[in-house]
């Protein structure tokens, strides 16, 4: 085994050799940030800190965003279960930890999809549908939906809403033009 597959930190194989991602190195790091941040929903809180603590790939990470961390939002469509906005993300989601500078690396300031839940009745409702979507993408060794990479609340309509790949062009039934030819994923 070469050392390009070893994390430096704990000597163990790295679970993603590709991004050089290290499972039980990240969720210590995660795990020691929970304090730092909150939705103020708890069931939405332990749903992305289980997604971070079982993070196998940095594509299995889930986030809380805060709305402020978005820029440019604007509605473009319209669906049966939501509003989608585009919006550019200062920040970025995260690709692999910087051992050297100790911070996330991440792929910032991204052209992004947000699905604002509109016509859902209770709370359940959303946060089953952010479970399936989140389950559906990362349970399978290929993209078999729009890749899910956080969670964010509207400061003043209080809906939640997914943060999702801008790139995609059909979201739920609302046509989409991709916006940024530079996303790769």
């Amino acid at each position: 085994m070469s050392s390009d597959e070893i994390c430096p930190e704990c000597n163990q194989e790295y679970t993603d050799t590709r991004y050089s991602w290290c499972k039980p190195c990240n969720s210590k790091r995660f795990k020691n940030d929970f304090n730092n941040w909150t939705s103020g929903n708890d069931r939405i809180d332990k749903f992305i800190q289980d997604a971070q603590l079982n993070a196998n790939y940095g594509s299995d990470v889930l986030e809380w965003i805060p709305y402020n961390r978005f820029k440019d939002v604007k509605q473009i469509g319209k669906g049966g279960f939501g509003t989608i906005h585009y919006a550019r993300w200062i920040d970025g989601y995260i690709e692999k930890w910087d051992i050297e500078n100790q911070q996330w690396k991440r792929y910032d300031n991204r052209g992004v999809a947000l699905k604002k839940f509109d016509n859902f009745v209770n709370f359940n409702d959303i946060l089953n549908e952010m479970e399936i979507h989140f389950k559906t993408y990362s349970g399978s060794d290929v993209a078999t939906s729009i890749r899910f990479y956080g969670i964010t609340q509207d400061p003043e309509t209080h809906s939640y809403m997914m943060r999702e790949n801008g790139k995609m062009t059909k979201i739920w039934g609302v046509v989409v033009q991709s916006w940024d030819n530079s996303d790769t994923y």
